[in-house]
C-alpha cells in the first residue's frame, strides 16, 4: 500500500473523531454562526477535544477489523461490553437493542424485533456514524464492503435503509482512498438491489440541489447521510498548494447545519479523512483528541491509537516489516549506529523550542512533543509530556508526504500559539537531520518573518547532523517565499 493511501486510511478514524469532537458541544443546541471549536460540553458533558459515542462505537468495530478478522458477532460482543460499562451517551434505538440483549448472539434478533414493532422509527443514524472502519476491512472488494456494512448495521438497526446508507458510505470511503474522489458514493448505487437504486439516486439529486441547511433535523439515517454529503459537496475545494483545507472547512459546514451536529460531522469526517488523509487533520485537533475506547474505561485513547487501529485494519491485522504501528520499541529500526548521542537543542532564536532526535525526546522536559517519525507504543508512553502528537513525515520525495505545505504551515502556526501560551515545545525525528530542522525552520519563518530558505539555513547551522532536504526546502519556500518585516 502506498504512503499516500496509508495516510488516507489513517485519516478515516482521525477525521471521524475530529468531526465528532468538533460537533459535540453543539449537539441539539444552537449551531455556531461562525467556526465551531472543540469546546466540549453538550449532552455528555464532554471535555474539549473528547469524542462521543459516535467514535466510541466506531472503535468497537475498529478493534475487531484491526485483528484482520471481521465477525459481526464479535462486534456485538464489543457493543455489549461498551454499553454495560456505562457510556455517557447512547442513542435511543441502540440503547433499546443492547439493553434487552443478554448475549451477543441475541443482539441482531433484538434489532429485528425493534424494527418489527417500530417499522417507521428504526432507521436512526446510529449505525451510519460508526460504519467507516468497515471500509478498511473490505477495501478494494465492493461485494464484501456491502455485505459487511449491511450485516454490521443490522446488529442494532435492522431497517434495510440504514444498511443501504452504510453500504453507500463505505463504497464512498473506498473510492476516496483508492481514487481520490469525494463522489464515489455514486458507484455504490449500482451495488444495491435494483428496486432501491432510484430511491437513492433521488436522494443524491437532493444533495446536489442543496443547500446543506435543508437536511435538518437529521436523526433519520437518510437525512444524516445527506447532511454530511451536502456539507462536503457544497464546500468548495480550495485552489493552490493546500486543497486539503477542504477537510476543516467542510467539517465546519457540517456542524453549522445544526441538530445532531456531532454525528453529522463524524460521518462527514470519515469521508473527508479518507480523501485528504490524516496529514490534513490540524495538529492542534490531533493534540486535543481523546476519549474512551470501545471497551469503555481508562485509560483514554488518543489520536495515535486511532491511527494504529486504522492502519492495522487496512493492513488486515499485520504490522509493517518493522512492526509499526503495533511494536513497542522501534529503536533497532532507527539506527545501526548505537553511539548516536541524544539531542534536544534549544533554538537560538527561541530557547522554548527544542529541536532533537528520538533519543533526546524521552530525556528532555517539554510541555508539547511533536514526533515527526514513527514511534513504538511504549516509546510514546515513555515521552511523559502533557501533549504528544505523532505526525510521521518521510525523508524522501514529495509524493510520499501528502499535504506537505499544509503540514509545515499548520505545525508552525500551532507552535507559535503554544509558545504564546508559555508552553515549551519539543520537535524531533530520528536523527534531527532533515525533518526536525525543516519544522524548526517553518516555526522560525512563521514567528520571525524570515523566508523559508533563510530560516532553514539558520536552523541547519545550529544542529550537528542537520542537512537540507531539497523537497522540504522547496515546500518551505512556497509557504514563506519572502522575508517579512515583523
Amino acid at each position: 500500500m502506498s504512503n499516500q493511501n496509508l495516510d488516507r486510511c489513517a485519516g478515516i478514524l482521525l477525521g471521524l473523531a475530529a468531526g465528532d469532537a468538533l460537533g459535540a458541544g453543539y449537539e441539539f443546541g444552537t449551531p455556531p454562526s461562525g467556526d465551531a471549536s472543540m469546546k466540549g460540553g453538550g449532552l455528555g458533558g464532554w471535555e474539549p477535544g473528547e469524542w462521543t459515542d459516535d467514535t466510541q462505537m466506531a472503535i468497537c468495530i475498529a478493534e475487531e477489523t484491526a485483528t484482520g478478522t471481521v465477525k459481526p458477532v464479535a462486534m456485538a460482543v464489543r457493543f455489549l461490553e461498551w454499553y454495560r460499562s456505562g457510556p455517557a451517551d447512547v442513542g435511543i434505538q441502540t440503547r433499546s437493542v443492547l439493553s434487552g440483549s443478554a448475549e451477543a448472539n441475541e443482539v441482531a434478533t433484538r434489532a429485528a424485533d425493534y424494527f418489527t414493532s417500530h417499522p417507521d422509527h428504526s432507521a436512526g443514524n446510529g449505525s451510519l456514524m460508526r460504519t467507516a472502519p468497515l471500509a478498511l476491512a473490505g477495501l478494494g472488494d465492493d461485494e464484501r464492503l456491502v455485505e459487511l456494512a449491511m450485516s454490521v448495521s443490522a446488529l442494532t438497526h435492522a431497517d434495510p435503509v440504514a444498511g443501504e446508507a452504510c453500504a453507500l458510505w463505505c463504497v464512498a470511503i473506498d473510492r476516496a482512498i483508492r481514487q481520490g474522489t469525494l463522489h464515489g458514493v455514486r458507484d455504490g448505487i449500482e451495488l444495491l438491489p435494483a428496486d432501491r437504486r432510484s430511491y437513492w439516486e433521488e436522494r443524491l439529486e437532493e444533495v446536489e440541489a442543496g443547500p446543506p441547511s435543508r437536511f435538518s433535523p437529521n436523526g433519520f439515517v437518510v437525512s444524516a447521510f445527506q447532511a454530511a454529503l451536502a456539507a462536503i459537496w457544497h464546500t468548495p475545494v480550495p485552489t493552490g498548494d493546500e486543497p486539503c483545507l477542504h477537510l476543516q472547512q467542510a467539517l465546519q459546514a457540517a456542524v453549522q447545519i445544526g441538530e445532531d451536529t456531532d454525528t453529522v460531522a463524524a460521518i462527514a469526517g470519515s469521508l473527508l479523512g479518507a480523501r485528504w488523509g490524516a496529514s490534513a487533520v490540524p495538529v492542534e485537533w490531533r493534540a486535543m483528541l481523546h476519549g474512551q475506547p470501545g471497551a469503555y474505561g481508562p485509560p483514554d485513547y488518543t489520536s495515535q491509537d486511532l491511527v494504529r487501529l486504522a492502519v492495522m485494519s487496512a493492513r488486515r491485522g499485520k504490522p509493517d516489516s518493522v512492526g509499526w504501528p503495533e511494536a513497542g520499541d522501534l529503536t533497532s529500526y532507527y539506527v545501526e549506529d548505537w553511539s548516536v548521542a541524544p539531542v534536544a537543542q534549544p533554538l537560538e532564536e527561541d530557547p522554548g523550542v527544542l529541536l532533537g532526535n528520538v533519543f533526546g525526546a524521552a530525556e528532555a522536559s517539554a510541555d508539547v512533543t511533536v514526533s515527526l517519525c514513527r514511534m513504538g507504543r511504549a516509546q510514546l508512553d515513555a515521552v511523559n509530556h502533557p501533549v504528544r502528537v505523532e505526525l510521521g513525515l518521510e525523508d524522501v520525495g514529495r509524493s510520499v508526504n501528502a499535504n506537505l505545505e499544509f503540514t509545515f504551515r499548520d505545525l508552525a502556526q500551532a507552535m507559535v500559539r503554544w509558545r504564546n501560551e508559555g508552553k515549551t515545545v519539543l520537535v524531533h525525528c530520528v536523527r534531527a537531520e532533515h525533518r526536525t530542522p525543516a519544522v524548526g525552520a517553518a516555526y522560525l519563518a512563521e514567528k520571525s518573518g524570515l523566508s523559508g530558505r533563510e530560516a532553514l539555513r539558520r536552523v541547519c547551522m545550529q544542529l550537528p547532523m542537520a542537512a537540507v532536504n531539497p523537497v522540504f526546502e522547496e515546500a518551505l519556500e512556497r509557504v514563506w517565499p519572502n522575508e517579512v518585516s515583523r
